[in-house]
């Protein structure tokens, strides 16, 4: 039922239905946007970010907790992908790419980035940034 009720909305698509949820909405203040597949959908509180997915924000912002207890909240004006998230310990498999075309992005870092520093990356126009620490403020200007 779920899932059709999903289809009704337009938020799932044959390539959605198979990504992995990798972290929900906790708060949004104004409006933020998700891009997925050729969908783009308003987000709210308690929503699914998948990988792949583009975050846009106009005005607003929007925080997100991650499965590993990453916390990543996107400023005003930003544009947003999580381009890979892995998250299986007990095998080893970890990593962690965030891409920061324009705006401002404060990280946190969860489980992870304490396990495994060298798997978390931040990339953006100019550059990448592998995470050593344990929280940051990025911001890229422009388009």
């Amino acid at each position: 039922m779920g899932l059709a009720v999903a289809a009704l909305t337009g938020w799932v698509t044959p390539a959605a239905a198979q990504q992995q949820e990798v972290a929900l909405v906790k708060v949004v203040d104004g409006e933020a946007f998700a891009q997925r597949a050729e969908q783009r959908a308003q987000l709210g509180v308690g929503e699914a970010i998948y990988a792949m997915d583009v975050i846009e924000t106009a005005q607003g912002s929007v925080g997100l907790t991650f499965k590993d207890g990453t916390r990543i909240s996107i400023g005003p004006n930003s544009r947003v992908q999580f381009t890979e998230f892995v998250f299986v310990p007990a095998e080893g498999r970890l990593s962690f790419i965030v891409e920061l075309f324009r705006g401002t992005m404060q990280y946190i870092s969860g489980v992870i980035a304490k396990l495994s520093p060298d798997a978390v990356k931040v990339k953006t126009p100019v550059a990448t940034v592998a995470v050593r620490g344990t929280r940051f403020l990025a911001e890229v200007a422009g388009d």
